[in-house]
Formats: structure tokens, sequence, C-alpha cells
């Protein structure tokens, strides 16, 4: 006969195991949605969304008894782009939702949408390594107020094509962004620090905009192994996003797999594409600079 108290490692076998909450990892929305210029692609209108901009003319002095016969001919370039599509497939069986905690299957409802708006803003940030070397800082490099404004004031002031008072955007990863945050807060500590930017840095951090470019941080840019993040300063129009097919969604019955399943199904169609002035970069610059994590 046994003897002895009994606690909860008495009848182990006997114990449940009971999910009692679930959650989905946390990723960056992405800021695409909001930095680029976003345009339909027509149905019937062919494998490739296409642009014509046409060449700058010149005015020229004449006087009242010039025969003028310089003709100056109409002519541009085509900007084209032919979409992609991106797609993911879910197969579940009756037997899994059956078995699942409620909790659990709740959170798995976001996890295929998620996973699509990751890739198009990862498809976006891959523009960033073709952008214009101007004003870059270079591996290993902090970046600083001075390349951002820079990158403004070349997109603003542009010789070839200024920008026309379109919205420019810093988008950085977060330990960038540290880089400028700390150049602001330089002076914390050696002199005293009024009320305004730097005091308001320093207690909530630096956000907002710089040199007139408004940032965004976007933790979906890669840090390589240097480490080096590659972000970028564009204005909207630098970078367009051509949309063939709106996310949609599908779904079917497989009667014949694990007892029953459902199969669902996401598909978008869409691409990227950096637009030039007769083919030379004029708007879109690369912030490739160290992205070493902070400690301090």
């Amino acid at each position: 006969m046994p003897t002895g108290e009994t606690h909860s490692g008495s009848n182990p076998l006997a114990n449940p195991v009971i999910i009692a909450s679930a959650r989905k990892i946390r990723e960056f929305e992405g800021v695409h949605l909001r930095t680029t210029d976003r345009v339909p692609q027509k149905k019937g209108t062919g494998l490739e969304w296409q642009e014509y901009s046409f060449n700058k003319l010149t005015g020229q002095g004449i006087t009242e008894t010039q025969q003028n016969e310089n003709f100056q001919q109409i002519s541009g370039q085509l900007l084209t782009l032919e979409p992609d599509m991106s797609q993911i497939v879910i197969k579940m069986t009756d037997r899994t939702k059956r078995r699942m905690a409620q909790v659990a299957l709740m959170q798995m409802g976001g996890l295929a949408g998620n996973a699509m708006a990751r890739k198009q803003d990862e498809d976006y940030l891959a523009l960033f390594s073709g952008f214009s070397t101007t004003s870059s800082p270079g591996t290993g490099n902090p970046v600083s107020f001075g390349h951002i404004a820079a990158a403004v004031t070349n997109s603003t002031s542009n010789v070839t094509e200024p920008s026309q008072g379109d919205e420019v955007f810093a988008v950085l990863h977060g330990r960038q962004i540290k880089d400028i945050q700390d150049e602001v807060l330089a002076g914390v500590g050696t002199y005293t620090i009024p009320e305004g930017l730097t005091a308001e840095t320093f207690r909530k951090g630096f956000k907002g905009t710089v040199a007139g470019a408004n940032l965004f941080e976007d933790g979906l840019i890669n840090v390589d192994s240097t480490p080096d993040a590659n972000g970028a300063v564009h204005t909207r129009k630098a970078v367009v996003s051509v949309t063939a097919l709106e996310l949609r969604s599908a779904g079917f019955r497989d009667e014949l797999f694990g007892g029953g399943a459902d199969v669902d199904v996401l598909t978008n169609e869409y691409g990227f594409v950096e637009r030039t002035s007769a083919g030379t970069q004029v708007w879109a610059y690369r912030i490739f600079s160290d992205a070493t994590a902070p400690t301090s």
C-alpha cells in the first residue's frame, strides 16, 4: 500500500497539458505603402506596365529678320516593368483543427497575410542597393545629418530634373537612426541642454524629419555580417510601385488528404522600379552605413 503525501508529481500522467496563451512573432509592417508612387496596371494592357517620359525642349532667342529653322525633335524614353506574382499556400487537416487549442488556432489567421506583406516590403528594399551612391557614408561609417541633407538636396535641386516639391523619405534601419540620434545628443553632459529638439530626442528618441526628409524605421532592412545596412533617401516619385493584382484569397477542400483538409491560398502580383530621368538616376540615393548593434 502506497504511503506518504500526495503532490503534483505523484500522478504526472494525469496532469493535462493545456496551452494557456498563444501569440504571433512580431515583425515590422514595412513602409512601401507610405513611401512609393503607387499605380495600378489595368487589365488588358499586356504583360508590362509602361510609362513614357518626354525630354525637355530648349527655347532660343531670335531677331526680327531671322528665319528660324532650328527644328527641335520631340523625343523621350520608355520605362517598363513586368510585375511578378507571389503566393502562399497552407493546407491544414480537419483533425489538426479539432485537436489544436482554440487560443492557438485563433492566432494563425494573420500569419499568411503577414508573410505576403513582408515579402513585398523586402522586394521594395532590394531596390536600395542599386540607388545612386553620391551621398552614401560607405561601409563601417555611421550615417549623419550631412548624408541625409546631401541626398535631399541632390533630389530637390537635381540639375538633370528637380523633384519639384515631391515628398522625400529617409528609410533606415533602427541602428542607422541611432547614429543620427547620437549626433543630436552629442552635447549631453558637455553643455546645458535647452528645451527643443535635443531635449525632446533625449526623452523620446529621434523621430520625425531630417533635413526635410520624413524618417521611417524599417527593421526588415538586412544587416550584413560586417555589420552594415542599406537604407535610402528617395522621393515618392523615385520608386514606382505597380500593382497588377491586389492580394486575393481563395480556398478549396481536399477530402482525399488526411481525412479532409482545407487549402487556403493568397496570391498577388506587383513590382517596384526606380524612376529615372532619361536614364539618369536623380531622386533615389543609397545610404549604406554602419549598423553595429548599439551598446550605449
